[in-house]
């Protein structure tokens, strides 16, 4: 089973457990896991399960897609991998329920313009 832990900051937002082929991240309601952010996007990235391994992919964010600080598009995840999307991060544990979503949907991505984002992006080009 695959366990996602949803942080901001040193804050744990919410954790979710799957046995799901298919995982959903992003900002509008219709994602298996919503981050209520205007820095995602409403549909931001894919987690996929193919064989025994999960695949994350970008879906064409605005704000981009990073495992381990690194910019994707699609990256095999591994066990203890943190994606940030946005201000937030999702720590990944391949192995062992709740499921926890609300919030607020606008129809606008917000282009994000932090410190933290400018450095990940300067790392990657």
């Amino acid at each position: 089973m695959l366990k996602i832990s949803l942080h901001l900051g040193d804050k744990l937002l919410a954790t979710f457990e799957s046995d799901n082929d298919d995982i959903s991240i992003g900002r509008s309601d219709s994602n298996d896991i919503k981050i209520d952010n205007l820095s995602v996007s409403g549909k931001h990235a894919q987690v996929r399960k193919v064989l025994n391994a999960y695949l994350i992919e970008d879906l064409g964010s605005t704000n981009g897609t990073f495992v381990n600080e690194k910019k994707i598009e699609r990256y095999e995840l591994l066990d203890g991998d943190q994606v940030i999307i946005g201000k937030h991060s999702l720590i990944f544990n391949i192995g062992s329920g709740s499921k926890q979503a609300a919030g607020f949907d606008a129809d606008k991505t917000m282009i994000l313009d932090t410190e933290k984002q400018r450095e990940l992006l300067d790392k990657n080009r």
